[in-house]
């Protein structure tokens, strides 16, 4: 599929296929079926975005990365609380739950800070490699926790990291 400008030529529609069967043996059916996929496409122009999608859905988000982070670390904060009272080894239980979400917050918040300072010049590969840097991170703080806390409660740990990783829906919902 190719995104045309509109303003572009339509005299490459009635182009005859590119080579033939005979003279191209080695091509696979790919190749074949790739001619007949490159069919320009106009873009979406703003009124048939609103048409289709509603006027919501244009309107730039309220939910910053640094509010993201926030909200992870209001839910490592209660989940660790929760677990420190209601465990039955309650400290033990806390400090694994806080341990666990901030395997999550920690390297979201150094992914903001950097997407925060890299606002003027954004850029794909800036983000890949924020995003690598933050997978990474995250593994490293996990590493830590198993190895240095040992009195780690697994089940309070990994709970409230998934429950810190999954604020990023929440967050994309509240949108």
């Amino acid at each position: 599929m190719v995104v045309r400008d509109r303003q572009q030529d339509n005299s490459q529609a009635g182009k005859a296929p590119r080579g033939n069967r005979r003279d191209d043996d080695w091509r696979d059916d790919w190749d074949d079926n790739a001619a007949l996929e490159e069919e320009a496409v106009d873009p979406l122009s703003r009124a048939d975005a609103v048409k289709m999608l509603g006027e919501r859905a244009l309107r730039p988000s309220r939910m910053t990365p640094g509010k993201v982070v926030l909200a992870q670390v209001v839910v490592t904060l209660l989940s660790a609380l929760a677990w420190a009272v209601f465990a039955r080894e309650h400290a033990p239980a806390g400090w694994s739950a806080f341990f666990g979400g901030m395997a999550c917050f920690i390297p979201s918040g150094f992914f903001a800070l950097r997407l925060y300072m890299s606002r003027k010049h954004p850029s794909v590969g800036g983000l890949v490699a924020g995003e690598a840097i933050k997978v990474f991170g995250t593994m490293a703080l996990l590493v830590l926790v198993i190895v240095l806390y040992r009195d780690l409660r697994w089940v309070p740990m990994l709970v409230t990291f998934l429950l810190a990783l999954k604020t990023y829906w929440v967050a994309l919902a509240i949108r």
